[in-house]
This record gives structure tokens, sequence and C-alpha cells, in this order.
């Protein structure tokens, strides 16, 4: 019993060999094993990079929305100057800076679409007035050339003139005299800011104001509070207004009339 007992102890043994444990591969087996998946690996990498070399160039669709006709065509022109390559391999960033580069374009976004390719959005700048004889200005103070000269040709809009760096500050006053004349029913029309920083502005009824730069914000403010008020009866037949003064003002009259000296009261 005693040996029955112990034979099978010993079949429950570590030291016995089950079938197929000394089933073992060789080290070179693995090592060629290994070489040929790596290879097969860096093979399928190069084949991958060569079709995406040897691929057609993306092709670029501008989007319409937002965009005038002449708008459109400036951009997708521009773009189809542009040397493209592959659907994957193009470089949207560049594309967006190019297009960014155009004057008259506010933002930009570039994507991969499966079914267009490469589609480029644009939102064009809204221009709110013109700045010389040439070039538009948004409500930004941004000055720029439309992609339509017909743009330029806006009867609604004020025009803008001094130096471009200056554009925020003329269009902020224009926008700051146009709230202060509104009980007048009155607009700017046309607004110039010299090189030393004297405003000249006329007005829709054809009221022109020159006014230097100091005080100029209180000089403007109570001038419409005056024609609002006590020249009110007479202000259809003002021609201009000197506010220059340091305590007044003159005006010249569309009929004869002795001018009006510079009061005591400061504007």
């Amino acid at each position: 019993m005693a040996q029955t007992v112990n034979g099978t102890t010993d079949l429950m043994s570590n030291d016995v060999r089950r079938p197929g444990s000394s089933l073992q591969i060789p080290v070179w087996v693995k090592y060629i094993f290994t070489t040929l998946v790596i290879g097969l690996l860096l093979l399928i990498l190069l084949m991958g990079g060569k079709a995406l070399r040897d691929a057609p160039p993306a092709a670029i669709h501008v989007d319409t929305q937002d965009l005038s006709t002449a708008q459109h065509q400036a951009l997708q022109q521009t773009m189809n100057q542009q040397k493209v390559s592959s659907f994957f391999t193009t470089d949207l960033q560049a594309l967006r800076d190019i297009a960014m580069s155009l004057a008259w374009v506010d933002e930009i976004s570039v994507t991969r679409d499966w079914q267009q390719g490469i589609v480029i959005t644009a939102l064009p700048k809204q221009a709110i007035a013109n700045f010389g004889t040439e070039r538009l200005v948004d409500a930004k103070g941004a000055v720029f050339v439309p992609a339509d000269n017909e743009a330029l040709i806006q009867p609604q809009f004020a025009t803008l003139q001094g130096e471009v760096d200056q554009a925020p500050v003329i269009m902020q006053q224009m926008q700051q005299i146009n709230d202060w004349y509104v009980p007048l029913d009155m607009r700017v029309e046309d607004i110039i800011l010299t090189p030393r920083m004297t405003w000249l502005v006329r007005f829709d009824n054809g009221l022109r104001v020159i006014v230097d730069n100091e005080n100029t914000a209180q000089k403007l403010l109570n001038l419409s509070q005056l024609l609002n008020n006590q020249l009110a009866d007479r202000r259809d037949n003002m021609q201009s207004i000197d506010l220059r003064y340091k305590n007044g003002f003159t005006i010249a009259w569309k009929v004869k009339e002795s001018s009006v000296e510079p009061p005591t009261s400061q504007l």
C-alpha cells in the first residue's frame, strides 16, 4: 500500500516531465522571425510614404458662404496658385497664413473633407466707412483694400482721412460724434485728422467744424448742446464753425451775418 502511495506521489511530482514540455524554439529561429517582422513593418512604412508622396495634389475648395462673387474668385485664384501636396500631407497652417495675407479677409478656417478635399472657409472684413478714395475701414479701425472696387462706391459710407496708423482713433472719433449729434439728425460725412492733429469734420447737412486736439471731445460735445438749444433756430444758416479757441468759437454764415466773436463762456 505504501508503495502505491509513493508511486502516486512520484507521478504528481514536478520531476515528472509532461509530454511536450521539452519542445523549445531555437534562438536563431526567434532572431530570424523578429528580423522578418521588423523588415515587413519597415517595408509597409516605406511603401506608405511613397504612396503619400506619389498621391495627386489635394483639391482646394473655397466655400462661397459669406463671400461676394468677387471675394470668392479672388480667394479661389490665390489658392489655385499654391503648390499643395496630397490630402494628408498638405500644410493647412501654411494655406491659412496665405489666405490671411489678403487684406480684406478677417477670419479663415482650413479643414480636410473626404468629399471636397481641402476646404477654405473665409469671413471677410465688414466695412463701415471709406478710408481715403481707394480703401475701406471696418469697425475695429482696420484699413484694407477690398476685393471688388465697386465696394468703394457706398453712398451711405462716411470718408475718413489721415495716417493709416491713426485709423482706429479716427473711427472712434467719428462714432462718438455721431452719437452726440443724433438728436440734431446730423451724421459725419467726412472726417480728417491732419498731421498737426487738427480735426476737420463735415456733416451730411453741409456744416463744417474745425477743432484742435486740445479738449476736442468736450468742445464737440458742448457744440452739439448749443446747436440743439441756444443756436437751434440759426443752425441751418451756418456754413462752418471754428472751435480752435480756448474760450469760445467763431461761425461763418451762409448768408451775410455778423460773425460771432469768441464768447466769454468756454465750450
